[in-house]
């Protein structure tokens, strides 16, 4: 393994919120898991077993109630489990101390729904000691702390998981902790939990009830669930006739809240035929202005880090309505249009009690 270099500024960070977690009651159920869960599903991840394990048993781990440590890893497990002769085959693949972890990666990435937050996850229950758990959040977490590794356009997905590794096992040693406690460390980092004590007193819930209309309020809950609608059902939108979500090698949902480090694209999407990529930003509560400018930030990013050649780069806004100072606005950024989404709610009559006594 490459000598990891890691700055005093970055340990700082972790061990602040490894010494902070210790008094949070979920972190507490988190951590005190992790032998149920190991006991439970390493044997079965093992070289020899894997081949032959049960459909059942994939289904149940990915499952948060579960693994203890992992949520929306079930959201894949209907392709995982499609074919479970190519799982099983590449699951074996993955195990095999045998070959660097570099060039063993291959077969799982091609089973449909395999991600980085699956992939690793298996990796780390068959191995604790040795692998780190590489999801949006350790993501999120290595580049917040200057860490994430530089990966070189075109890097294999086994080439930049051993890396991001690296730098995981090196951490963990440093801060004299295991690989599951350090993955619940970037959870509590991400969660924002470590900046409270720094904050104003927080508003009470009335206050909240207050300040926002039920109106407002319902309509940010349905834009939080069009963008997980969206996401999930994508097959069945109009869009889905030209393009598709953007996928990469090891993350087939990347293109769900896309990182970069300007900010989180919500759905990134690339043509089906035709040299284009989309970024599709939905309003929610920001201002008109608000979502243009980022819209553009993100595409601008889009063109010059992921563009190739003479792929064009195009915004889409999404909102239950437009309003004048958006439609302005793109009156002269053709390369940006606007969709609006209804959503309808009914109550009807159910049937009479004559009707449910019919024999």
């Amino acid at each position: 393994m490459t000598r990891i270099s890691i700055p005093e500024s970055a340990l700082g960070q972790l061990r602040a919120a490894k010494a902070a977690m210790v008094d949070d009651a979920q972190i507490k159920d988190i951590l005190e898991a992790k032998d149920e869960v190991l006991a439970r599903y390493s044997p079965a991840f093992q070289p020899g077993r894997v081949e032959a394990i049960e459909e059942d048993v994939i289904r149940s781990f990915l499952r948060f109630e579960n693994n203890q440590h992992w949520t929306g890893l079930h959201r894949q497990v209907n392709r995982i489990c499609a074919d479970m002769d190519k799982t099983r085959s590449a699951l074996g693949a993955l195990v095999d101390e045998t070959r660097p972890v570099a060039n063993r990666m291959q077969p799982v990435t091609d089973v449909k729904g395999m991600g980085k937050g699956i992939i690793t996850a298996i990796l780390h229950v068959a191995y604790p000691d040795q692998y780190g758990v590489w999801n949006n959040t350790s993501h999120d977490g290595l580049a917040e702390i200057g860490l994430l590794p530089h990966a070189p356009r075109g890097a294999s997905f086994g080439t930049r998981y051993a890396d991001v590794n690296d730098v995981l096992v090196a951490l963990a040693k440093a801060l004299d902790v295991d690989l599951w406690t350090l993955d619940t460390i970037w959870w509590y980092l991400g969660s924002g939990q470590l900046d409270e004590a720094a904050e104003q007193p927080a508003t009470s819930s009335d206050e909240v009830t207050r300040a926002t209309s039920p109106a407002k309020a319902t309509r940010f809950a349905l834009e939080r669930h069009l963008h997980d609608y969206m996401f999930d059902n994508w097959d069945v939108l109009d869009l889905a006739h030209d393009w598709d979500i953007y996928t990469r090698d090891g993350e087939p949902e990347a293109g769900y809240e896309f990182r970069t480090p300007i900010g989180r694209i919500d759905l990134l999407a690339r043509h089906k035929r035709e040299p284009r990529w989309m970024v599709i930003e939905l309003k929610r509560e920001k201002s008109s202005d608000a979502v243009v400018g980022q819209v553009l930030r993100y595409m601008g990013w889009v063109q010059k880090h992921l563009a190739e050649g003479e792929e064009q780069v195009e915004g889409l806004v999404v909102a239950t309505e437009g309003d004048p100072q958006l439609h302005y606005a793109l009156e002269v950024v053709p390369s940006v249009s606007f969709k609006s989404y209804e959503v309808e709610f009914r109550l009807k009559d159910g049937p009479s009690f004559e009707e449910f006594a019919k024999p």
